[in-house]
């Protein structure tokens, strides 16, 4: 239960372009249409050109795309695998990375903060998605814990051949939370360097 809560509120403070008074606050893509429906805002029609149809946001929304198909693709492989009864996945995107569906979610993410950043500069929104990727670390460490306690051996083994959240082996020399951590600053640090003007379609 605790990890459903965890995993709902990390999504639900993610980024959309978005105009109004909710700019800056990190949302799903359609709690902002939602508000809009409700509070009667006008810009029900121009928010949505924006995140499916505006040219300029071409990039970003590519990268998102992506992020969902790795999302969905963990998802059913995960429902199918438990209908089998098989508790310790290890094919398909699990043999990339441990947690596909959170790197999904940091993909698509990801793609929304691109989006945001390219319509204007906003550390904010970086230091939101980095955040983001904190708590997903944490909820993956919480997991990894019990699935250590349920499958020991088994699980230890497939945890060293398998990286954690980004398809990206740790060095040995190197705590894996503190790689990935790294990783996820290090592209803050480019979403906050990259001139984003060159991606852009005009």
């Amino acid at each position: 239960m605790l990890e459903a809560v965890l995993t709902i509120l990390l999504f639900t403070f993610q980024s959309i372009v978005y105009g109004g008074w909710t700019i800056s606050v990190m949302s799903i893509p359609l709690l902002p249409y939602l508000i809009t429906l409700l509070t009667g805002q006008p810009n029900l029609e121009r928010d949505i050109y924006l995140l499916f149809v505006a040219r300029e946001f071409v990039v970003g929304r590519a990268i998102a795309s992506i992020g969902l198909l790795v999302f969905l693709f963990a998802g059913i492989q995960f429902l199918r695998h438990r209908a089998k009864g098989i508790g310790l996945i290890k094919t398909g995107l699990y043999s990339v990375v441990r947690h596909p569906q959170y790197t999904g979610i940091i993909i698509i993410t990801a793609g929304l903060t691109i989006m945001v950043q390219t319509l204007y500069s906003n550390p904010q929104i970086v230091l939101s998605w980095l955040m983001q990727i904190l708590g997903y670390i944490i909820l993956a460490r919480y997991e990894e814990l019990h699935l250590e306690k349920k499958y020991g051996e088994n699980f230890h083994q497939y945890k060293r051949n398998v990286p954690f959240l980004f398809p990206v082996k740790c060095p040995s020399k190197i705590p894996e939370t503190l790689f990935t951590i790294s990783i996820a600053v290090i592209i803050s640090l480019a979403f906050l360097v990259f001139p984003f003007d060159l991606i852009r379609i005009h």
